[in-house]
């Protein structure tokens, strides 16, 4: 029996995680057991201390602190208004440019229509929702009575919260006994937008921050990847658990890949794994080795620049985001690499003295990871799509939209 899809309503170029193509999973023959249904959302700029099950400061997302309590959430996850943004269902542009005052609106109905719809056919389904909360520009419905007492970030995490509550009522009301609900965010707040960004929690990235500049979104410190991830599935995902599993959005398609009983596409690498023994409370084996590339701040962009392995962490780029403040920090090349311990310093506050024991002993190992980590990439099969060429990546090149141009060489 096939999937049904749907990647419902995201909201052009606020977007800046990892977005997988959704493939046809069918199979043929029969399989022992019903494949399950999934729901991913992926909120965009939140910080992993906007969730009040993480950070007790917190107090607008009751919705998501409830799926909390009910599922598993994990401690280690780790140019928008010069252009009028698409809103895309599927790969149609269904408004251009999006009414943002109305989006949220929008997402809870589109996703409890197709909910309803996949439920009555009896097909398996999978719902993709990459929310445009909590990027910039933000909004809240209804606007706020006094913006000067109220706080706009935190009127639209509510929203969010809201929304995301309502689609999680809709999967209990008609599919709740097999429905995998993954909740979880592309990357930390954007501290460059001061009181419109979010919250990093204890992960404050206190060595950067007292050299000037941003530790959050854009950078490698634990403030700019680490974020809240919500897994829900009454009967299969224990309630109430606090995973200690290291965990990344890369697992998400290798994880969803599993439960549908279908296989990875060959002749590639994935960096991913299948996180479901993890989600279903038998194992906390999730990633020893993660690599953070740069996504922005100093240094070539792409290029690994910071490797965690197990609760060390070890810098060889630092500097170049802006803060709040308008610093960026200097750029720095750490030929041997600042190297953290966050079990025992979570803010990322003190490195490891260059010649203690404990840097001696874990600087070989994160070297040889690193040297094969690039290796690897050297020989791993290159896409060869032309993204210059490929006029669905270019929605907003359209010299008869006024509001929506883009640059002529």
């Amino acid at each position: 029996m096939g999937w049904l899809f749907l990647k419902v309503l995201l909201v052009g170029m606020t977007f800046s995680g990892f977005l997988y193509p959704l493939v046809d999973f069918s199979i043929s023959g029969r399989t022992r057991a019903p494949k399950p249904n999934i729901v991913i959302i992926l909120a965009d700029d939140m910080g992993w201390g906007d969730l009040g099950a993480n950070w007790a400061e917190t107090k607008v997302t009751p919705n998501l602190d409830k799926m909390a309590s009910e599922g598993m959430r994990s401690p280690e996850r780790d140019c928008y208004t010069d252009v009028a943004l698409p809103l895309y269902e599927n790969l149609n542009i269904v408004e251009q440019p999006v009414n943002l005052s109305g989006l949220a609106r929008k997402y809870t109905e589109k996703a409890a229509e197709f909910i309803e719809q996949a439920s009555t056919s009896g097909r398996p389904f999978l719902l993709y929702v990459g929310l445009a909360h909590m990027h910039v520009p933000l909004t809240a419905t209804p606007p706020l009575e006094n913006p000067r007492s109220q706080r706009l970030y935190h009127a639209s995490l509510r929203e969010m919260d809201s929304l995301v509550g309502r689609i999680k009522d809709k999967v209990d009301h008609v599919a709740k006994e097999n429905t995998l609900f993954w909740f979880t965010g592309d990357n930390g707040p954007w501290a460059q937008k001061c009181e419109l960004a979010g919250s990093t929690g204890p992960f404050s990235g206190l060595w950067q921050t007292r050299q000037g500049g941003s530790s959050a979104k854009q950078t490698t410190w634990e403030g700019g990847h680490r974020v809240p991830a919500l897994a829900y599935w009454p009967g299969r995902v224990p309630a109430n658990v606090t995973s200690t599993a290291l965990l990344s959005v890369l697992d998400v398609f290798p994880t969803a890949i599993a439960l549908a009983g279908a296989s990875l596409p060959p002749n590639r690498n994935f960096d991913g794994l299948d996180a479901s023994e993890v989600l279903f409370g038998r194992s906390q084996a999730g990633h020893r080795v993660l690599f953070h590339p740069n996504s922005g701040a100093a240094g070539e962009y792409g290029a690994l620049q910071t490797v965690r392995l197990d609760h060390h962490k070890a810098f060889y780029v630092t500097g170049g985001a802006k803060a709040c403040d308008g610093s960026m920090g200097p750029e720095q090349h750490h030929t041997s690499p600042l190297i953290f311990n966050l079990e025992d310093d979570a803010a990322e506050a003190v490195p490891l003295q260059r010649g203690s024991s404990e840097y001696q002993a874990v600087l070989p190992k994160i070297t040889r990871i690193l040297a094969d980590a690039l290796l690897d990439i050297a020989h791993d099969n290159s896409s060869q799509a032309d993204y210059t060429q490929d006029p669905s990546v270019t929605p907003c090149c359209d010299p008869y939209q006024i509001a929506c141009r883009c640059q002529t060489v």
